[in-house]
């Protein structure tokens, strides 16, 4: 490619917006112009970096897989099925057409590829089956913030494959594992695996995101969700309760200050109602309630939680921040964080106003449903295994699913398996996010003055440089080079701009591409000058840097 004949419109500084580091190259670099909040279009130079990486994915991951088209736009009644046009929460994106047809902008993909495989896969033999596409998501994203890793409308190559057996399907989840490992490896990128119910996610660590991941060693969970070791205050002998009068201490901090009590000792309530019944929700008081923690152990999703009224609390023979387990279990739900029930002389509320009951102990003075682990992780926090967490912000890029016969078992979809009998589906899948990917390599591979790829990563491995366009013998040595170079297969990009050098070598640096050739001033003596990206560069004959380069890319 000569980019007399390109589009690179690249820029010198980054906009104030561009929050992360990937972001911000991406701009400068002109891969992508951003055209509103959370949406990007792709440029030359991007499109050509997200579809390198895209070979790279068919080549090493898909290459069982058979590649269709899927409609992004699916009707209501597909996602009905699966029972996910009400549950998929505000992400999705929603809309109907001029006779009220309702249907989603696909955000996932397992509707879509087991309604065609419902009508499609009646017998054992069919399987099994790998099928993949190349395609645009839509997610109707919080405050995106982050460039292509947290964009609305964002790059997939996402797959499914439907097996007879779960021992069939499991083997192949190895695979994926593995083969995705040797990709991201490959790539050079910093990453960590969650393993999660229903998934195997792959996030790449980076400074700016809004996601955080607690580390242990290679294991890493989701901050938010991270199970921890609570570090119990020392062991006391139980003591006689006692009524204390606690005018206007509504916070553990007033509660803490005005007893000269540990917080953690000062039980936190969590007033609320699940799926319209009242629950009340005890941990130590130097921590908070996680909400998703709650959700799993509850069984519910967050819009089945809400706070509840205080109408509702004063009925139930409480009141609003002085709520206390004793006596209150007959009333509503009582669940306590075991934390709290190993703890000796923990102060509750007393379920009236102004009054704290301290000395409580779980089992003498009350009882309730005991949650193993329902708080926030935070620093200092050890592991189920005893060692300290790390904190990084990271971003997803792959989701590997775990196979499971749920989504056909919930749409009721299946085959005739070696026993004429019918069966489910086992599928499970992968969702590479490719802008995700693009904005790892970047994160991963760059220097102050931009991006600086690994050979074979980027569009391009070479960079041909003509310092002065209008030196008839700089441009026929550096035709002559491209020529040869792009008869052996070599990737190159040639710059043949009428442009001042250093504006040239400037963007030649914002492209990342590793392999640098200057034709200058000694192109008469058939001289160039050759250098790895950020490298020291060496001026040699033309000839002998074809031959380095070919080196160079053949190792």
């Amino acid at each position: 490619m000569k980019l007399s004949q390109y589009y690179l419109p690249t820029l010198r500084e980054a906009p104030a917006d561009a929050r992360t580091e990937a972001h911000k190259w991406m701009l400068r670099s002109g891969m992508a112009r951003e055209i509103g909040v959370g949406l990007f279009t792709l440029l030359p130079y991007g499109l050509e970096l997200k579809e390198a990486l895209e070979a790279r994915l068919e080549k090493d991951f898909f290459k069982d897989g058979l590649k269709l088209l899927l409609s992004p736009l699916q009707p209501r009644a597909l996602w009905e099925e699966s029972g996910r046009w009400e549950s998929y929460g505000a992400g999705m994106y929603k809309v109907a057409d001029r006779t009220n047809r309702q249907a989603a902008l696909s955000p996932e993909s397992e509707e879509a590829f087991l309604g065609l495989a419902g009508g499609e896969l009646k017998s054992y033999k069919q399987l099994p089956l790998f099928l993949y596409e190349k395609a645009t998501r839509y997610e109707d994203v919080q405050k995106p913030a982050a460039g292509l890793a947290d964009a609305r409308a964002y790059f997939v190559v996402d797959g499914m494959r439907f097996d007879r057996d779960m021992d069939e399907a499991e083997d192949f989840f190895g695979e994926e594992k593995r083969r995705a490992e040797n990709i991201l490896n490959d790539l050079g990128i910093d990453y960590r695996a969650v393993d999660t119910p229903g998934a195997l996610v792959y996030y790449a660590l980076a400074e700016g995101y809004k996601e955080v991941l607690a580390l242990d060693g290679e294991s890493a969970y989701i901050a938010g969700e991270a199970p921890i070791r609570y570090r119990l205050p020392e062991g006391e002998a139980p003591k006689e309760a006692e009524d204390v009068y606690t005018p206007d201490a509504r916070t553990i901090k007033d509660l803490s200050d005005m007893l000269g009590i540990e917080p953690a000792r000062c039980t936190k309530a969590v007033d609320l109602r699940v799926d319209g019944e009242p629950v009340f929700v005890f941990v130590p008081g130097d921590r908070e309630l996680n909400q998703k923690k709650l959700e799993k152990y509850l069984g519910v999703s967050g819009d089945k939680i809400d706070m509840l009224d205080e109408a509702t609390i004063l009925a139930l023979g409480t009141f609003p921040g002085f709520t206390g387990p004793v006596g209150l279990g007959e009333k509503a739900r009582i669940i306590v964080d075991r934390a709290v029930t190993a703890m000796d002389n923990v102060v509750v509320g007393a379920n009236k106003e102004n009054y704290h009951i301290k000395n409580i102990n779980y089992g003498r003075d009350f009882e309730g449903e005991v949650a193993d682990d329902l708080l926030d992780v935070a620093e200092g926090d050890v592991s189920p295994a005893g060692e300290p967490y790390t904190f990084r912000e990271a971003f997803e890029v792959a989701r590997i699913k775990k196979p499971s016969a749920a989504f056909s078992d919930v749409m009721k979809l299946g085959f005739l398996n070696d026993e004429g009998k019918e069966a489910p589906y086992i599928s499970g899948g992968v969702t590479w996010r490719t802008g995700a990917l693009m904005a790892a390599v970047l994160e991963n591979h760059r220097d102050d003055d931009g991006p600086n790829f690994p050979l074979h990563l980027g569009p391009y491995d070479v960079a041909v440089t003509v310092a002065n366009v209008k030196k008839e013998e700089q441009m026929q040595l550096a035709e002559e080079i491209y020529r040869a170079l792009g008869e052996k297969g070599v990737a190159v990009l040639l710059d043949d701009r009428n442009e001042r050098a250093g504006v040239k070598f400037k963007d030649r640096d914002l492209l990342g591409i590793p392999l640098q050739l200057t034709v200058g001033k000694d192109a008469a003596e058939g001289v160039v000058e050759l250098k790895r990206r950020g490298g020291d560069m060496e001026k040699l004959p033309a000839e002998d840097a074809l031959e380095r380069i070919a080196d160079a890319l053949n190792h």
